[in-house]
């Protein structure tokens, strides 16, 4: 397969073919055997990278997605990106120099301020930054307050040197997906590229858990990974880091500041934290002294820092130090500091709050691009000539009016990268992202990184938010031996009892397992009323009516989305309602609202499950959000719909009940589930067993109620006469030996509530309702709850006993979440 007769670049520089368009020499082993291939074999080569990154599970989300998922597959090029050892050997000097630079800039902004006082930086480019957070200043004084990890983009200029693009200092992102394509690629490799010696990523993660171990005072159990949450774009990526440094992933809700220190909230109590690598932006993480609004920080986290309690990768206010407007003035701070020049070279910038700069600016517009000193500004970058004149002049104004808030680069043309697209490999333009970590008074530098290519061949911005992909960064050379055994002997006893387990992944373990007992019983039932509407013309008589209302009306108590069914001008448009119950996400307690509530649950306890299980979910998540949109389906689609996800649903209990033993969680998701069996099961009795019917509607009805608890069978092997109401209510509510009953599921919840943790021997708030719903079970006959005054059509002693009953296990909940979720202080 021949790739250069068609390969043309349109940049200056091209990372494969030199100005004479011939293959650079540390190509060329790697063409041959690209040209060795065929187109066939090459694809699937992607198909397997593909499958790999599937298989992982690796995502990224995308934020307003118009499909309403937002959760988008990795993808990755089978071309990696190469750079030289002898190249990369100045490159890593440059990024060393750039990150420790950044470090003294760090610590004197928000301590000494020297560089203001001498008028090395502009005042303005500082204060007039949304990164600079007065909270913390003079805690660049503290010898904890530095900047641990640093990454910068880069891109080779028309000179054939990497140029510095940005600086990323407050929570760089993308490390966790650069080493899983190493891992994918050193799968797809070994054959793909059999010959190339490159360097490994592992010595840099190995020194990633050094760093955690020393801040963490040698207890890394006490080192935890903040994430802003499952919604967020790298979600994954905090997931898989935190999995691979082995520190715990945590959210704002899972921690406490309390007496100038850090705690985690756990289920046997606080447990400290004094290390936290950070996946949160500055202004969000602390809502007490930060942004008051944010609901994904930490009050107090502020207050931990300034006692010295807490170590943080990196520190609040690390965010001022990404400012573009520093730019202009990084030669003189770097001789002002190192007295040595910038050994990497960057975009020509000129900051807008200078005189003669903005002369400059205004007079050659047309040839640069403006951007924001903020990024956090919604709109950050203009290419001028790209803009119609009505933009250009608005533009022109804002900056006149507030020229320290801009600054001007000029246009550059960066390199392109071989990349293979649609059986044929082309030019795209990329990004490299490279990360340092300090390490004593020096940095460290990743042999490797994260390479990010545009979404077409004419695209210049390099985006995953904008449909752009990745590569492999590939260093050539061999690296040092790595004694693999001292790496996985160090690693120490890691704690995952459900004492340790913070309560927000507890919380949702046990919604979890109401809100799966909770979709799968209303399928079911949903499903039953549908089936006995389509059969309805068949009888057509008063008691088949009487029995299909008591059905319908019982899903609409079984909801609670009133009036529903008890509305007798529903009667018009059964199906109506139930396709409104079955796709209206604004109906609470309807089908779509309690899977949007279980996707939520399964988001924040995915690390927990298996493999299996989160492809199952994606399928069933994708394909439910598709089904919703359809209006006016026909009955039978609907019903083979609610078939299939039903199975899926079935299938997904299956596999987190496999995916976790009870000490590690499943026995919080088992007390949800049978809770809320007990509580459904209780809902449809009181609608459907507590009134007297004519004999033919009763059958209807006790047929009805067997089969939403998908029962029938094992009635009819228990009980071989007709359906009669004392033998079901025996079997649904006091029976000891059906695993449905109400009677087993009482007994099954005392022997699950011991093993929460727990300071008291004797009865717990939440033990003790259940404890009398069991007594209460035990003392009561069904001859007792069939008591019936005479001439009377309702169960009163029945109905009043569920309702009892409904009260006890409802309270246990609410004491459960009042003992274990609600993040009391202690």
């Amino acid at each position: 397969m021949n790739f250069l007769d068609n390969y043309s670049s349109a940049s200056l520089f091209d990372e494969m073919l030199d100005d004479q368009l011939r293959v650079r020499e540390h190509w060329q082993p790697l063409l041959e055997r690209l040209e060795s291939m065929s187109s066939e074999e090459l694809e699937n080569k992607q198909a397997e990278i593909a499958w790999h990154l599937e298989d992982n599970g690796v995502t990224y989300n995308v934020y307003n997605d118009p499909e309403d998922n937002g959760n988008r597959p990795w993808s990755l090029d089978p071309i990696p990106f190469i750079i030289t050892k002898e190249e990369w050997k100045g490159i890593k000097q440059g990024i060393k120099q750039r990150a420790k630079l950044f470090n003294l800039i760090l610590k004197d902004l928000y301590g000494e301020q020297k560089l203001l006082k001498e008028n090395i930086i502009p005042a303005e480019v500082i204060y007039g930054h949304k990164g600079f957070i007065p909270a913390v200043h003079t805690l660049g004084l503290m010898e904890d307050f530095q900047l641990y990890f640093y990454a910068l983009d880069m891109a080779r200029g028309p000179d054939g040197k990497m140029w510095v693009i940005n600086d990323r200092t407050q929570a760089p992102s993308g490390l966790g997906y650069a080493v899983e394509n190493r891992l994918t690629m050193n799968i797809v490799s070994k054959d793909l590229y059999p010959e190339h010696e490159i360097k490994k990523l592992l010595p840099f993660i190995d020194e990633f858990k050094k760093l955690l171990k020393k801040l963490s005072k040698g207890d890394i159990s006490k080192a935890a990974l903040l994430t802003p949450g499952p919604r967020n774009e790298t979600y994954f990526e905090h997931a898989y880091l935190s999995s691979f440094l082995e520190i715990n992933l945590v959210e704002g809700d899972d921690l406490l500041s309390k007496n100038g220190a850090l705690w985690l909230k756990s289920l046997s109590g606080l447990k400290p934290i004094n290390t936290l690598l950070r996946r949160l932006d500055d202004r969000f993480c602390d809502p007490l002294e930060l942004r008051s609004d944010s609901k994904l920080g930490v009050a107090g986290l502020v207050d931990s820092l300034r006692q010295g309690n807490l170590a943080m990768i990196n520190p609040i206010g690390s965010a001022i130090v990404e400012n573009i407007g520093l730019n202009p003035f990084m030669e003189r701070i770097c001789h002002y500091f190192l007295n040595e020049e910038l050994l990497l070279p960057q975009i020509a910038t000129w900051w807008c709050g200078q005189s003669h700069e903005l002369e400059y600016v205004l007079e050659h517009f047309e040839n640069l691009i403006i951007k924001k000193i903020d990024r956090t500004e919604a709109i950050q970058t203009h290419l001028v000539k790209k803009l119609s004149n009505e933009m250009r002049t608005q533009l022109k104004n804002s900056i006149i009016k507030n020229p320290h808030q801009y600054v001007a680069q000029e246009e550059i043309n960066f390199s392109t990268t071989p990349f293979y697209a649609n059986g044929k490999i082309e030019p795209r333009n990329a990004v490299v992202r490279a990360y340092a970590l300090k390490k004593s008074e020096n940095y460290t530098v990743m042999n490797g990184g994260l390479v990010r290519v545009s979404s077409s061949k004419d695209a210049l911005l390099v985006s995953s938010q904008k449909g752009g992909t990745s590569k492999d960064l590939w260093i050539l050379g061999e690296d040092e031996t790595i004694d693999m055994s001292s790496i996985f002997n160090t690693l120490p006893y890691v704690d995952v009892s459900i004492h340790t387990m913070p309560t927000r992944k507890a919380e949702n373990l046990f919604w979890l397992g109401r809100y799966l007992c909770r979709t799968i019983t209303t399928i079911r039932l949903i499903r039953y009323v549908v089936k006995k509407m389509t059969n309805f013309s068949r009888y057509e008589g008063a008691l088949s009516y009487e029995s299909q209302l008591i059905l319908e009306k019982s899903l609409t108590h079984l909801t609670m989305t009133y009036p529903g069914f008890l509305d007798e001008k529903i009667a018009q448009n059964r199906m109506s309602e139930i396709e409104s119950l079955i796709k209206d996400k604004s109906k609470q307690g309807g089908l779509s609202f309690t899977m949007e509530m279980l996707f939520n649950a399964n988001v924040s306890i995915k690390s927990l499950l298996a493999i299996e299980a989160w492809k199952l979910f994606d399928k069933m998540q994708k394909e439910w959000r598709v089904f919703i949109r359809k209006i006016n389906s026909p009955t039978q689609t609907i019903l083979s719909e609610l078939d299939k996800f039903l199975l899926y649903l079935v299938a997904y209990k299956e596999l987190v009940e496999e995916s976790m033993y009870k000490e590690q969680g499943l026995i919080l998701y088992d007390i949800g589930y049978k809770l809320e069996s007990a509580l459904l099961t209780i809902s449809k009795a009181r609608s459907m067993l507590c009134v007297k019917h004519e004999k033919s509607a009763s059958y209807d009805i006790l047929e009805g109620m067997l089969n939403s608890c998908e029962s029938f069978n094992a009635y009819r092997t228990q009980y071989k006469s007709s359906l009669q109401l004392d033998n079901v209510l025996e079997f649904l509510i006091l029976s000891p030996q059906f695993p449905k009953s109400i009677a087993y599921l009482t007994n099954e919840l005392l022997e699950d509530l011991k093993a929460l943790p727990k300071s008291k021997k004797y009865l717990s708030s939440y033990e003790e309702p259940i404890f009398q719903a069991f007594s209460s079970l035990k003392l009561t006959t069904v001859a007792t709850l069939m008591q019936i005054e005479e001439g009377g059509t309702v169960y009163t002693v029945l109905d009043e006993f569920l309702a009892t009953l409904t009260t006890h296990f409802s309270l246990c909940s609410m004491e459960l979440s009042k003992t274990y979720f609600s993040h009391y202080d202690e």
